[in-house]
């Protein structure tokens, strides 16, 4: 069994700690502010949102009670670093300010066993702006969980420029080993989920900006067409699946017709339409489609669609 100290008890630190704990893991989650008379508010009011949660997930057959039960008792509430020498895995999860993070990694420096991870949480620093105040870099890496984490499967796994390839193995297999999806990213800023995010929720907002649409009509189309979708169908999959050709043609349209660069194709589109890669229809986009593929990809992805909608309608 893993023991594992989180870093900070606030909304993800103590997600993260819940689905550790879920995973079988000793956790510690330790509240940073130490200071005279100190009452340990945010780790109480962390217990609580851990106690719902985990009522929630019983009453929604996502676990049974006993094992919510085992999962609370595995988490310890602590108040300063304290020794640490018996974790093998630190997250931690404090807010996004750089000097923050370093202050905290530095302050680890002594505290815990040479062996063990050291993982930041960061959704948009670059490893390379922590690792060296990291006492052993080649251990440290960012460990990407998203809101709320101990629900969504995806951990983004960002090794820095000094990261051994053995601490990246490790973490997959620790985050595996939770039923998480690791995915393993190189340093780029805003890393895979994040990037993403921020071109959708800022273009939503524009719609409202504009006048095209309520916030209410745009959750709805998008819980309704790209979230349906999507919860199925990867991006990749989906553009082949529709065509390159069609991406590049709206691409286009879009652009032109609202004057604005930002909807222009990206360079790799132009080289798979050159290339005739177009995705199913020409047994290449950006997947293989050659032989039954096609058929194959095809049935498993309508299946899967059809199966989401039953669990829709039930």
């Amino acid at each position: 069994m893993h023991t594992v100290a989180v870093l900070g008890p606030g909304r993800i630190g103590r997600q993260i700690a819940l689905a550790f704990a879920l995973g079988g893991c000793r956790v510690a989650l330790v509240d940073l502010k130490e200071r005279p008379g100190h009452d340990g508010d945010a780790l109480a009011e962390a217990r609580r949102e851990i106690t719902r949660d985990l009522q929630l997930m019983v009453e929604e057959e996502v676990v049974g009670a006993d094992a919510g039960a085992d999962a609370l008792r595995r988490i310890d509430d602590r108040v300063g670093l304290g020794d640490l020498s018996a974790c093998d895995f630190v997250q931690e999860a404090l807010p996004e300010l750089i000097a923050l993070k370093r202050e905290t990694f530095k302050r680890l420096a002594g505290r815990l066993a040479p062996d063990a991870i050291i993982a930041s949480t960061s959704s948009t620093i670059s490893p390379s702006h922590l690792a060296d105040a990291v006492e052993g870099p080649e251990r440290f890496l960012v460990a990407h969980w998203l809101n709320p984490a101990h629900i969504v499967p995806l951990v983004e796994v960002v090794p820095g420029p000094r990261t051994a390839a053995t601490t990246v193995e490790r973490t997959l297999a620790v985050l595996e080993g939770l039923g998480k999806v690791p995915v393993k990213c190189n340093d780029s800023p805003g890393f895979i989920g994040p990037r993403l995010q921020v071109l959708l929720m800022n273009e939503a907002v524009r719609l409202v900006e504009e006048g095209v649409a309520t916030p209410e009509d745009v959750d709805k189309a998008f819980r309704a067409g790209m979230g349906f979708r999507y919860a199925s169908v990867g991006i990749f999959e989906f553009i082949d699946w529709g065509g390159v050709d069609i991406l590049a043609r709206a691409s286009r349209y879009m652009a032109e017709a609202l004057h604005d660069d930002r909807f222009r194709a990206a360079r790799l589109v132009d080289e798979k339409m050159a290339r005739n890669e177009l995705g199913p229809k020409t047994g290449r986009g950006f997947y293989d489609y050659s032989g039954d593929k096609r058929d194959a990809f095809e049935t498993a992805k309508v299946r899967g669609l059809l199966r989401q909608l039953k669990r829709a309608r039930a």
